[in-house]
């Protein structure tokens, strides 16, 4: 198996982005404020445009999408230094094989050479594998939202994680 490689995803990327996004949502969907149903309901054409608008991360095994990640700046004047990290996810058979660390790496380069300083995100307090890997990578827990996500009934808390880059 080749090393992992990350690139920016583009609108050309869209079928594959969102067969990975879905397959994310259905394995884990828990771990994602967006349910199936919703990604499921939005066209190919309009993922192609955000792709091409965005800064959403591949990673690739043997030329295959295996992970995805978005960085999502924060866009006033006094906070465009931080960033936070959305819908990160690496199938199961590439997790262990350092794919979602080269693809956090990706993002956290690109984000240092677009002047990100900070980035932050979410993660159930009951997903204790994420919370493993984002320790690892260099976060750390900076704060709670008790009932953060409320599904079938049954609250969530999020631990807010943020990990400086500068």
């Amino acid at each position: 198996m080749t090393e992992p490689a990350v690139r920016r995803l583009t609108g050309a990327d869209a079928p594959d982005w969102q067969r990975l996004r879905l397959e994310a949502l259905s394995t884990y969907p828990e771990a994602f404020l967006t349910t199936y149903d919703e990604a499921a309901a939005v066209p190919v054409g309009t993922i192609a445009e955000r792709l091409d608008t965005g800064h959403t991360f591949g990673v690739f095994q043997n030329a295959a999408l295996v992970g995805i990640g978005s960085l999502i700046r924060l866009a006033k004047e006094q906070t465009k230094h931080r960033a936070e990290l959305g819908a990160f996810f690496v199938q199961s058979g590439a997790q262990g094989s350092g794919a979602a660390r080269s693809l956090f790496d990706g993002i956290a380069q690109a984000a240092v050479e677009v002047g990100i300083r900070q980035i932050e995100l979410y993660v159930a307090s009951s997903n204790a594998r994420a919370i493993s890997f984002y320790t690892r990578a260099g976060f750390r827990e900076v704060g709670q939202i008790p009932n953060a996500t409320l599904s079938n009934g049954v609250s969530e808390t999020d631990l807010i994680m943020v990990r400086d880059l500068s």
